[in-house]
């Protein structure tokens, strides 16, 4: 395992000792156990990014309250489903058959409610206006060494301190340390000791691999984000469907939206051929629409649908005509659409192998040599955790006045749109 600095060093050698000290529920129920602090999700938490971005004050927080850091999913599914802890890494699961903590539930959201019943630092949304995040996170720290939480054993909480990075950069700063983590391998490092595939999630990382003949750090990605709301001008409607809605209703692949899509898609493709030696090798496609996917990897493929739809390609200037010329002149590769990408966030009650794709495809994308990325965070976790530094950003977010690119050093794509 790479090494981390070495508070954090410290802190996983704790917490190893914590677990093997206090094996299974005994974490919680043994009155001698250390104090813990859980990550829930237990309802809407965000995509990928949100939920799993912030690790680095995760482990700030758990460090500065001396907590055993967990992790706690009840929606869509418990994380591992999807995720396992490493070997020698952070055993951040938590127990099974702890009354109280999602037992004896029917339901999804009956699990929940139990949970929401236990002592949870507040959100920064939950204030918002009302005090910044770095006085939030201080009295956060401070109520749990010092406060309303100092004898309290067991605390959940579910920040969103992804958006506000600047602030464990000033701490680390004020305490002597040299990585500030978010632009260092140390990002991906983190990841790496909390995480691995989940053998299922592997198999088909390990599939599409054989399949598609890539090689980690010999192929690229292109992503491409199409019913997130903010590709389009706010409030944006589709055939009466507001795109808002999109991520959990879906949008039929047709008319205007399809265009819109194809031609998003064609961008992200040619911007990517702008970086170092790309189109020398496979650029692997991914997207949240898999009509997207399967129009452009398959159906462009097949002489037979080409003929069948000859008026789509009539206008050589046409979207759709430049998505055949692109397809026809790289080497660009998608994998089976087996399963539709179901939103982590949005699309709930779906079995665990419903969401696997979108594990999938972020380690995917964690090792590919260079990435073409538009709005949305999920290509720019991916690349944040390979640390590659050959990226491209071919579309920016229409209103919402936050820049997603953070701490992704890429060039904007300088290609007519």
């Amino acid at each position: 395992a790479q090494l981390l600095p070495q508070w954090i060093e410290d802190y996983i050698k704790w917490h190893q000792k914590m677990r093997s000290a206090f094996p299974g529920k005994s974490i919680i129920t043994d009155p001698n156990a250390p104090p813990v602090l859980v990550r829930t999700c237990l309802g809407l938490c965000g995509g990928l990014h949100d939920r799993l971005g912030q690790l680095p004050l995760d482990l700030y927080m758990a460090n500065q309250t001396q907590r055993v850091l967990l992790i706690k999913w009840i929606k869509p599914q418990p994380l591992q489903e999807f995720l396992n802890p490493p070997e020698h890494g952070i055993d951040w699961v938590f127990p099974d058959g702890v009354e109280g903590w999602g037992t004896d539930c029917e339901t999804l959201n009956a699990c929940a409610k139990q949970i929401r019943a236990k002592p949870n630092l507040s959100n920064i949304a939950e204030k918002r206006m009302e005090v910044s995040f770095e006085s939030f996170m201080d009295g956060n720290i401070h109520d749990l060494n010092h406060g309303k939480y100092k004898n309290v054993k067991e605390v959940t909480f579910t920040i969103m301190s992804h958006l506000h990075e600047d602030y464990l950069e000033r701490k680390l700063k004020e305490l002597g340390e040299t990585d500030m983590i978010h632009a260092t391998p140390s990002f991906g490092n983190i990841f790496q000791r909390f995480f691995r595939p989940h053998p299922n999630v592997q198999k088909q990382i390990d599939d599409v691999n054989r399949a598609l003949e890539m090689i980690p750090g010999q192929y690229s990605i292109a992503h491409c984000r199409v019913r997130h709301p903010k590709a389009y001008p706010k409030g944006e409607v589709f055939n009466g469907q507001y795109i808002a809605n999109a991520d959990k209703t879906g949008l039929p692949f047709e008319g205007r939206f399809k265009d819109l899509a194809v031609s998003i898609a064609s961008r992200s493709i040619k911007c990517a051929m702008t970086l170092p030696d790309v189109e020398n090798h496979p650029l692997y496609f991914m997207s949240d629409s898999s009509d997207l996917v399967t129009y452009l990897s398959r159906d462009l493929a097949d002489e037979m649908y080409v003929q069948n739809h000859q008026e789509w390609f009539e206008d050589v200037n046409s979207m759709n005509t430049t998505a055949l010329y692109l397809m026809a002149r790289y080497k660009v590769v998608a994998r089976d659409q087996n399963f539709l990408n179901a939103h982590i966030d949005k699309n709930k009650g779906r079995p665990p192998e419903a969401y696997y794709s979108t594990f999938v495809d972020l380690y995917l994308g964690m090792n590919a040599r260079c990435i073409s990325f538009g709005i949305g965070n999920f290509a720019v976790f991916a690349g944040k955790l390979s640390g590659t530094k050959c990226t491209v950003r071919y579309a920016k977010e229409l209103w919402g006045g936050y820049d997603r690119g953070f701490h992704l050093d890429a060039k904007t794509c300088d290609l007519p749109k």
